[in-house]
């Protein structure tokens, strides 16, 4: 035979003492040496679960964990979604500089082109035309750099 204390009884009800006192001043609920029997309380109280105390904890265990696991998906999909929209930035600015390297490249060969059109501009132009030729390809050459 199981027996519990006043309060113990209580707790695992989810009662309170003076509720389980007056069970038993009423004569509802059975005493056995001041202690309240596991028989007793399930006929005084048929409705109730006796383990209400640990019924609780473990609905708040299962309750916590369900939200750890909530949160932990949530962290998941955040950081894949990060990732996604990091990897589409990262293959945009890929694109983005092989265009400039291409524009580079060809602004190269552009320089290179000018610098021999003015070569042969040179050779070709009046006297009082060479200084500022020679200026304008001085000032090219420098770009180039």
């Amino acid at each position: 035979m199981i027996k519990l204390s006043v309060s113990q009884a209580a707790r695992r009800l989810g009662v309170s003492r003076a509720s389980i006192q007056d069970q038993i001043n009423s004569g509802r609920l059975q005493t056995h040496e001041g202690y309240v029997t596991m028989d007793s309380i399930r006929l005084a109280y048929p409705s109730k679960s006796l383990h209400s105390e640990r019924d609780a904890h473990f609905q708040k265990m299962q309750k916590i964990k369900a939200n750890a696991m909530y949160k932990a998906h949530a962290v998941d999909t955040i950081k894949q979604e990060n990732e996604q929209a990091l990897m589409t930035i990262i293959a945009t600015l890929k694109s983005n500089l092989y265009k400039e390297e291409i524009k580079n490249k060809y602004y190269q060969l552009v320089f290179v082109e000018l610098s021999e059109r003015l070569e042969v501009l040179e050779k070709c132009c009046h006297e009082q035309d060479k200084q500022p030729l020679n200026e304008l390809q001085s000032w090219v050459d420098q770009q180039k750099h």
